[in-house]
Protein backbone atom coordinates (compact mmCIF):
# COMPACT_ATOMS: atom_id res chain seq x y z
CA UNK A 1 0.00 0.00 0.00
CA UNK A 2 1.41 2.91 -1.21
CA UNK A 3 2.13 6.22 0.74
CA UNK A 4 -0.41 9.57 0.11
CA UNK A 5 -0.37 13.20 0.64
CA UNK A 6 -3.25 13.77 2.53
CA UNK A 7 -3.59 17.98 2.36
CA UNK A 8 -5.60 19.33 -0.44
CA UNK A 9 -5.71 22.61 0.10
CA UNK A 10 -8.84 23.31 -1.98
CA UNK A 11 -11.31 21.15 0.13
CA UNK A 12 -11.31 20.68 3.51
CA UNK A 13 -14.05 17.72 2.96
CA UNK A 14 -10.99 15.56 0.73
CA UNK A 15 -8.86 16.07 3.49
CA UNK A 16 -10.93 14.89 6.34
CA UNK A 17 -11.92 12.13 4.19
CA UNK A 18 -7.83 11.25 3.28
CA UNK A 19 -7.53 11.07 7.40
CA UNK A 20 -10.47 8.95 7.87
CA UNK A 21 -9.39 6.84 5.31
CA UNK A 22 -5.95 6.57 6.42
CA UNK A 23 -7.22 6.14 10.24
CA UNK A 24 -9.28 3.25 9.42
CA UNK A 25 -6.25 1.15 7.30
CA UNK A 26 -7.59 2.03 3.94
CA UNK A 27 -4.52 4.23 3.16
CA UNK A 28 -1.21 4.69 4.42
CA UNK A 29 0.42 7.98 5.04
CA UNK A 30 3.51 9.50 6.16
CA UNK A 31 3.20 10.72 10.27
CA UNK A 32 4.67 14.73 8.34
CA UNK A 33 1.64 14.42 6.03
CA UNK A 34 -0.83 13.66 8.45
CA UNK A 35 0.60 16.62 10.46
CA UNK A 36 0.35 18.71 7.87
CA UNK A 37 -3.50 18.27 6.99
CA UNK A 38 -4.45 18.26 10.83
CA UNK A 39 -2.28 22.25 11.26
CA UNK A 40 -4.31 23.49 8.04
CA UNK A 41 -7.38 22.27 9.51
CA UNK A 42 -6.64 23.87 12.93
CA UNK A 43 -6.17 27.24 10.68
CA UNK A 44 -9.29 26.94 9.20
CA UNK A 45 -10.66 27.50 12.58
CA UNK A 46 -10.34 30.96 12.17
CA UNK A 47 -11.41 31.35 9.13
CA UNK A 48 -14.42 33.14 7.73
CA UNK A 49 -17.62 30.53 6.38
CA UNK A 50 -17.28 28.79 10.01
CA UNK A 51 -20.56 26.91 11.20
CA UNK A 52 -19.92 27.70 14.73
CA UNK A 53 -17.00 28.04 17.37
CA UNK A 54 -13.96 26.56 16.56
CA UNK A 55 -15.55 24.70 13.35
CA UNK A 56 -13.03 24.52 10.59
CA UNK A 57 -14.23 26.77 7.63
CA UNK A 58 -15.37 24.86 4.17
CA UNK A 59 -13.22 26.05 1.21
CA UNK A 60 -15.02 27.71 -1.67
CA UNK A 61 -14.54 24.59 -3.78
CA UNK A 62 -16.03 22.86 -1.00
CA UNK A 63 -18.92 24.99 -1.11
CA UNK A 64 -19.68 24.42 -4.81
CA UNK A 65 -19.45 20.30 -4.90
CA UNK A 66 -18.85 18.61 -1.44
CA UNK A 67 -19.77 15.14 -0.40
CA UNK A 68 -20.29 13.45 3.44
CA UNK A 69 -17.24 10.36 3.75
CA UNK A 70 -19.82 7.55 2.71
CA UNK A 71 -20.22 9.47 -0.81
CA UNK A 72 -23.78 11.64 -0.78
CA UNK A 73 -23.67 15.14 -1.90
CA UNK A 74 -24.27 17.69 0.39
CA UNK A 75 -26.38 20.12 -1.11
CA UNK A 76 -26.57 23.01 1.03
CA UNK A 77 -23.92 25.96 2.05
CA UNK A 78 -25.48 25.52 5.64
CA UNK A 79 -25.25 21.82 5.50
CA UNK A 80 -21.82 21.87 4.13
CA UNK A 81 -20.53 24.07 6.81
CA UNK A 82 -22.07 22.15 9.81
CA UNK A 83 -21.11 18.35 8.30
CA UNK A 84 -17.81 19.13 7.49
CA UNK A 85 -17.22 21.21 10.60
CA UNK A 86 -17.89 18.16 12.82
CA UNK A 87 -16.43 15.51 10.81
CA UNK A 88 -13.23 18.45 11.51
CA UNK A 89 -13.82 18.14 15.46
CA UNK A 90 -13.91 14.44 14.58
CA UNK A 91 -10.74 14.37 12.92
CA UNK A 92 -8.98 16.32 15.43
CA UNK A 93 -10.14 14.52 18.63
CA UNK A 94 -9.51 11.39 17.03
CA UNK A 95 -5.67 12.46 15.51
CA UNK A 96 -4.49 14.32 18.39
CA UNK A 97 -7.08 13.99 21.24
CA UNK A 98 -10.46 15.91 22.55
CA UNK A 99 -8.63 18.49 24.49
CA UNK A 100 -7.18 19.77 21.96
CA UNK A 101 -8.34 22.30 19.41
CA UNK A 102 -11.16 24.15 21.24
CA UNK A 103 -12.87 20.93 20.33
CA UNK A 104 -15.35 20.98 23.75
CA UNK A 105 -15.73 23.98 23.84
CA UNK A 106 -17.33 24.17 20.18
CA UNK A 107 -19.62 21.13 21.26
CA UNK A 108 -20.89 23.07 24.25
CA UNK A 109 -21.48 25.85 22.08
CA UNK A 110 -23.70 23.38 19.96
CA UNK A 111 -25.68 21.52 22.56
CA UNK A 112 -26.83 25.08 23.38
CA UNK A 113 -27.73 25.61 20.05
CA UNK A 114 -29.70 22.50 20.10
CA UNK A 115 -31.10 23.58 23.26
CA UNK A 116 -32.96 25.98 21.30
CA UNK A 117 -35.32 23.78 19.92
CA UNK A 118 -36.65 21.86 22.84
CA UNK A 119 -38.36 19.07 20.68
CA UNK A 120 -35.76 18.09 18.42
CA UNK A 121 -33.35 18.43 21.29
CA UNK A 122 -34.95 16.06 23.33
CA UNK A 123 -35.18 13.61 20.39
CA UNK A 124 -31.22 13.71 20.00
CA UNK A 125 -31.93 15.34 16.83
CA UNK A 126 -29.88 19.01 15.47
CA UNK A 127 -31.45 20.07 12.01
CA UNK A 128 -31.80 17.52 9.85
CA UNK A 129 -30.97 14.07 9.79
CA UNK A 130 -27.78 14.49 8.11
CA UNK A 131 -26.37 16.81 10.91
CA UNK A 132 -27.63 15.04 13.42
CA UNK A 133 -25.26 12.48 12.20
CA UNK A 134 -22.41 14.73 11.94
CA UNK A 135 -22.81 15.87 15.18
CA UNK A 136 -23.32 12.73 17.35
CA UNK A 137 -20.05 12.11 15.55
CA UNK A 138 -18.36 15.13 16.99
CA UNK A 139 -19.98 14.43 20.27
CA UNK A 140 -18.67 11.04 20.56
CA UNK A 141 -15.38 12.36 20.01
CA UNK A 142 -14.98 15.16 22.06
CA UNK A 143 -15.68 13.11 25.00
CA UNK A 144 -18.36 15.83 26.95
CA UNK A 145 -20.56 14.34 29.27
CA UNK A 146 -23.59 16.39 28.21
CA UNK A 147 -22.90 14.40 24.81
CA UNK A 148 -23.58 11.26 25.86
CA UNK A 149 -27.21 11.46 26.79
CA UNK A 150 -27.85 14.13 23.79
CA UNK A 151 -26.64 10.50 21.47
CA UNK A 152 -28.76 8.11 23.36
CA UNK A 153 -32.01 10.75 22.86
CA UNK A 154 -30.52 10.60 19.01
CA UNK A 155 -30.39 6.48 19.06
CA UNK A 156 -33.99 6.05 20.48
CA UNK A 157 -35.71 8.27 18.14
CA UNK A 158 -33.65 6.34 14.86
CA UNK A 159 -34.60 3.14 16.51
CA UNK A 160 -38.40 4.81 16.08
CA UNK A 161 -36.96 5.50 12.49
CA UNK A 162 -37.05 2.21 11.08
CA UNK A 163 -38.37 1.33 7.32
CA UNK A 164 -39.18 -1.59 6.05
CA UNK A 165 -36.14 -2.30 4.20
CA UNK A 166 -33.51 -2.47 7.45
CA UNK A 167 -32.56 1.37 6.93
CA UNK A 168 -34.30 4.29 8.59
CA UNK A 169 -36.53 6.76 7.15
CA UNK A 170 -34.97 9.92 6.21
CA UNK A 171 -31.54 9.04 7.04
CA UNK A 172 -28.93 8.21 4.59
CA UNK A 173 -28.25 4.34 4.53
CA UNK A 174 -24.49 4.21 4.35
CA UNK A 175 -23.73 7.48 6.16
CA UNK A 176 -25.77 5.79 8.87
CA UNK A 177 -24.25 2.81 9.51
CA UNK A 178 -20.58 4.51 9.08
CA UNK A 179 -21.92 7.07 12.10
CA UNK A 180 -23.00 4.14 14.01
CA UNK A 181 -20.22 1.87 13.57
CA UNK A 182 -18.10 4.94 15.03
CA UNK A 183 -20.47 5.29 18.42
CA UNK A 184 -19.31 3.23 20.96
CA UNK A 185 -22.64 2.77 22.73
CA UNK A 186 -25.21 -0.48 22.91
CA UNK A 187 -28.08 1.06 21.16
CA UNK A 188 -25.79 1.59 18.34
CA UNK A 189 -24.91 -2.03 17.88
CA UNK A 190 -28.67 -2.64 18.25
CA UNK A 191 -29.22 -0.75 15.29
CA UNK A 192 -26.34 -2.45 13.37
CA UNK A 193 -27.94 -5.74 14.04
CA UNK A 194 -31.38 -4.83 12.89
CA UNK A 195 -29.39 -3.38 9.41
CA UNK A 196 -26.78 -6.41 9.67
CA UNK A 197 -28.45 -7.68 6.75
CA UNK A 198 -28.94 -5.37 4.10
CA UNK A 199 -25.51 -4.16 5.14
CA UNK A 200 -23.62 -7.60 4.11
CA UNK A 201 -25.74 -6.96 0.99
CA UNK A 202 -24.39 -3.48 0.18
CA UNK A 203 -20.90 -4.36 0.78
CA UNK A 204 -21.34 -7.39 -1.48
CA UNK A 205 -22.59 -5.43 -4.21
CA UNK A 206 -20.49 -1.90 -3.80
CA UNK A 207 -18.30 -0.90 -6.68
CA UNK A 208 -16.15 2.10 -6.96
CA UNK A 209 -18.16 4.39 -8.78
CA UNK A 210 -20.63 4.45 -5.21
CA UNK A 211 -17.62 4.74 -3.18
CA UNK A 212 -15.77 7.83 -4.40
CA UNK A 213 -13.68 8.27 -0.91
CA UNK A 214 -13.48 4.42 0.07
CA UNK A 215 -14.66 5.07 3.09
CA UNK A 216 -18.52 3.61 2.67
CA UNK A 217 -16.72 -0.26 1.84
CA UNK A 218 -14.69 0.73 5.10
CA UNK A 219 -17.54 1.90 6.83
CA UNK A 220 -19.58 -1.33 6.21
CA UNK A 221 -17.00 -3.27 7.15
CA UNK A 222 -16.78 -1.73 10.41
CA UNK A 223 -20.15 -1.81 11.23
CA UNK A 224 -20.23 -5.96 10.47
CA UNK A 225 -17.22 -6.21 12.95
CA UNK A 226 -19.68 -4.76 15.94
CA UNK A 227 -22.36 -7.07 15.43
Amino acid sequence: MMSEAILNSESLGETLWKLESVRLGGAKAERKSIDEALNWIVKRQKEPGRYGLNFAAPTEGDYTFAILPTGERLSSRAGTAHALGEEAFWALAKWRGAEKHGIREGMIGMLGRAGRSRPSADRGRFCCATCSLAFWRALSASQIAEGTAFIERGLRTLSLCRDEKYGWQGFHFAYAVFTLASLEHPLADIELRYSAGRIERALNRLRETHDPTGLRKLGYIAALSRI
